[in-house]
Order: C-alpha cells, then sequence, then structure tokens
C-alpha cells in the first residue's frame, strides 16, 4: 500500500494526484476509503490494444506531468499509450523485486528507455536493476519505503496493560516474528531457535507469531503449525493470526525476529524499529540497509537457527541493550525511514528527475 500512503502524504502537501487500480481491488477499496480519486480501467475483459486506448485518453484527459508506476510489466501499455496521446509527462518505475532475467532486446530497450528514473526499494535491488535492466546507473535511485511514525509510536501504547490483554505474564521475554506466513520467510528456523533457546536457558520466554497465510498457501501455515506441535511448542508458541493493529502488537513485544532468508527490503523492520524494539535479523540483502549490527539489533546467517537463537539470547538477557538498541533503531528510521522523507525524495525527482544527495 506504499502508493496509497504516499499518494495520501502527496495530496496533504498540494498535489493533485489519482491512482489507477485493478478493478475490485485491494487497492481501489482502500483509496476510496481514504478520500484518495482512483480510477479503474484496466477492465479484466479488455485486450491489450483496447486498454491501451483507455490509458491514452485517460493521460490526455488529465494531462499529467507525473506517471509513476510500481509494476515494470505495465511499461508495455503505459509507455505506447503515453505515445498515442503525445504525452511528455516525466516516467518514473519503482521496482520492488529483484529480477534474474537479462531484458537487453530491442523492446526492452524502447520500453525503459522512456524513464526518467528507477527506483529501487533497497540497495540490493538497485544492483540488481543495474545488472538486469536497460538503464544507464546514474538513473536508478535507491528510495527506500518509508512508515507512519505518528502511527508507529511507542508512546501510544502501555506494554503492560497490552500484555495484560493477550494474557502475557509480565516475568517473561516476549519474542516475536510478524508477517505474511509464506515459504522463505524463516518460520522453520523461528521455531527451531524457539525450542533451543527453552532447552538452554533458564528465563522465561512466550513466542508469539502473527500473520496467516496467502490465498492457496494455506498448506504451508497448516505445516508451520504442525512442526510446532512436533517440537512441544504448543504451550510456549502463541500463532494470533491476522493482526489488524501492528503498531499495539509490536507494542506487546521485547525482541523482533526477523528470519527472513533473502528480503528485498524489510518494511516489518522499520515498523519494530520505529516501535524502539531490538531486532535480530538475517543479515542479507535488503535487511542490510536497514538493520546496524551492533546497534540497532543482531544480524545473523540466513537459515541458521542456532546463531538466530544466540542473537535472541544475547538480547534476552541483557535488559539495557535492548533499550539502546531500540532507542537508536527508532532514531534510523526517523532519520532514513519515514513517510515524510520518502515523500520530499518524491518531489525532488518529480520536480528534477532524481533526489537530492
Amino acid at each position: 500500500m506504499q502508493a496509497l500512503l504516499t499518494s495520501v502524504e502527496l495530496r496533504k502537501r498540494g498535489h493533485d494526484v489519482n491512482l489507477l487500480c485493478p478493478p475490485r481491488s485491494t487497492l481501489l477499496r482502500e483509496a476510496n476509503a481514504a478520500g484518495v480519486p482512483a480510477v479503474s480501467i484496466l477492465a479484466e475483459d479488455k485486450n491489450a490494444f483496447i486498454t491501451v486506448k483507455d490509458l491514452s485518453a485517460l493521460i490526455k484527459s488529465y494531462n499529467y506531468d507525473v506517471v509513476h508506476t510500481h509494476l515494470s510489466h505495465d511499461l508495455w501499455w503505459i509507455v505506447p499509450a503515453m505515445k498515442l496521446a503525445g504525452s511528455d509527462a516525466r516516467l518514473f518505475l519503482t521496482k520492488h523485486m529483484a529480477s534474474g532475467v537479462r531484458k537487453t532486446d530491442p523492446l526492452h530497450r524502447l520500453l525503459y528507455g522512456r524513464l526518467q528514473a528507477t527506483f529501487a526499494i533497497s540497495n540490493y535491488i538497485r544492483k540488481s536493476v543495474i545488472d538486469t535492466c536497460p538503464v544507464p546507473e546514474s538513473r536508478v535511485h535507491v528510495l527506500h519505503p518509508g512508515i507512519s511514525l505518528q502511527i508507529f509510536n511507542p508512546e501510544l501504547y502501555s506494554k503492560s496493560h497490552v500484555r495484560g490483554e493477550l494474557g502475557i505474564p509480565e516475568n517473561v521475554v516476549v519474542v516475536g516474528m510478524a508477517g505474511r506466513m509464506t515459504p522463505g520467510k524463516g518460520h522453520e528456523e523461528y521455531l527451531k531457535a524457539a525450542r533451543m533457546l527453552l532447552e538452554t536457558s533458564d528465563l522465561k520466554f512466550q513466542f508469539m507469531v502473527a500473520g496467516r497465510a496467502s490465498h492457496s498457501e494455506e498448506a504451508y501455515e497448516a505445516k508451520i503449525r504442525s512442526v510446532s506441535e512436533e517440537l512441544g511448542l504448543a504451550d510456549a508458541v502463541r500463532f494470533i493470526g491476522f493482526v489488524e493493529n501492528v503498531p499495539r502488537f509490536l507494542s506487546a513485544l521485547d525482541i523482533l525476529v526477523f528470519p527472513s532468508h533473502e528480503e528485498s527490503f524489510g518494511l516489518g523492520l522499520t515498523e519494530a524499529m520505529a516501535m524502539k524494539l531490538p531486532v535480530a535479523a538475517s543479515g542479507n540483502a535488503g535487511v542490510l540497509d536497514i538493520v546496524v549490527d551492533g546497534e540497532t539489533g543482531i544480524l545473523f546467517p540466513p537459515k541458521n537457527y542456532s546463531l538466530l537463537a544466540d542473537a535472541v539470547m544475547s538480547l534476552a538477557a541483557d535488559p539495557g541493550k535492548r533499550e539502546r538498541y531500540g532507542n537508536a533503531g527508532r532514531e534510523r528510521v526517523e532519520k532514513y525511514f519515514s513517510m515524510e522523507s520518502l515523500v520530499e525524495k518524491l518531489e525532488q525527482c518529480y520536480l528534477k528527475g532524481r533526489p537530492e544527495d
């Protein structure tokens, strides 16, 4: 929902913004609820030619100064539509995922050649763009996703009160993992680390898992729940499903674990750090842009549940370290990962083509 959140902030700054959304999409519903003008023209029963024609008419009607897409696939429709409309609007693309396919053929060169700039959500993604897309390095910029510091504000919640509502005793170290339950997120390693900590530490732990499987991935969630039972973690690990109020959930934790095998960025980390939580995270890919090892959290090699357990134990056994890392994490998010910072950089790019150094 970064496109919607940035649209809301841009409108607050006086910009005329509307969103082009697929029909019956969550984005369309959320945009309507937020009061952001949204247009649904990519009808599912239309072919590419009619879609390009309709999109061209819309671009010509609104006479956009800027067109910004978050899917590279959309360039196949947007670039021809802008050509047909005679639009000289600045075109931007945000890349959220790495690609292993080199796009150096003439058609991709034509499409990517229309871009004013390409934004990558992390340095990891920026390298992927440079390695696989026909764009000059000078036009590929890192723009980290932003979060609302007003929403992710630890001062809004009482840890003891939230724990009381969740039935969590005060004398335990609460370790949490949050996010979609899908392969590659590290749930298996998290559970194995939990088992190791319970066997080797005298501390009392409560492990929490927030999130659920996406459509068609229910079997994976069932598998993870079975692994927890097989490891004898029924009393120590609580699966609480989808969490609507993420800041409230985070306020109940002492430590957030982020064991993803390979993450383009890691928005859940910035959210946790904004809530002054120390983190234990896999030290690779986009995570390296967020966590400063030994300052805001502890990094460990992906898939290594033993070192994950060590990282959690280091934080659990030292409340002072948790407080220092939590405070430093909040400061880092305020400096680099706020929604305000993202929108300011977007404004610079929309006006000048690139963010200021």
